[in-house]
């Protein structure tokens, strides 16, 4: 964990988070909303999207009680134009290209091998996961590359059952190929790719609702924490409790 003073620090090797625009993806799910509380009380500007709209006006609600420096966006689809037209509405009504992208995703559990599920819904999975992070990670590096901006790609993995962690395995894998690659490519134009997962080692039986809800706030911890370091790039950070 970070020291406390942290934020309070200014030099080169530091974000200022109060300073910062940071845009969270899939701000109605679960981790989106915790990532968008923490940050709302770090003093960071907020650009709030989500393709349910219901879910994005219960976190802009939450926030709005204490951040007045939040907004709130719907996206139609995870498509390049769509993604595109979100930054272009950024932009437009804030007047600048924000520093910092959180892409939250959510994983679901994987069917096994010897499931009678399709192998098209296997695919699907990793489909849509990777269309999810890709485009979101290659519209905002090249806003930030358009702009100058040293900007930060954080992507954070969380679970929607913390009985079943097969996805979270699987995007392990994922995640820390694509924060790799990306933090080589964008090296040369001072753009800063880290990744956030959750630890999946634990026994069935130290796995609760409360222990997860531990675990969503620790990845919510290290996501500020590679943010708020200009060193911090190509890794992945697995969190523990």
């Amino acid at each position: 964990m970070y020291p406390s003073n942290l934020l309070c620090i200014k030099n080169k090797d530091i974000m200022d988070i109060k300073e910062s625009t940071i845009i969270i993806t899939s701000a109605g799910s679960i981790i989106g909303r915790t990532c968008a509380n923490h940050f709302a009380h770090l003093g960071a500007t907020l650009i709030l999207c989500d393709q349910s709209l219901c879910a994005l006006q219960t976190t802009y609600d939450q926030v709005r009680s204490t951040s007045s420096k939040a907004y709130a966006m719907k996206v139609c689809s995870h498509s390049t134009t769509s993604i595109k037209l979100l930054f272009d509405q950024i932009e437009l009504e804030l007047g600048e290209t924000p520093d910092v992208i959180i892409n939250c995703w959510t994983s679901s559990p994987m069917p096994s091998l010897m499931s009678s599920e399709p192998t098209s819904v296997y695919l699907s999975y990793f489909t849509d996961a990777t269309r999810f992070l890709y485009t979101y990670g290659q519209v905002s590096a090249e806003r930030f590359h358009i702009s100058k901006k040293k900007g930060v790609i954080v992507n954070v993995v969380s679970h929607d059952n913390h009985d079943d962690l097969t996805g979270v395995e699987s995007m392990t894998a994922l995640v820390c190929g694509l924060t790799h690659s990306w933090a080589k490519e964008l090296s040369e134009f001072n753009i800063r790719v880290g990744g956030v997962i959750p630890a999946t080692h634990h026994t069935e039986e130290s796995i609760n609702a409360r222990h997860w809800a531990q675990v969503q706030d620790e990845l919510v911890r290290n996501t500020a924490y590679i943010i708020s370091n200009d060193y911090f790039s190509g890794r992945v950070v697995t969190t523990e409790v």
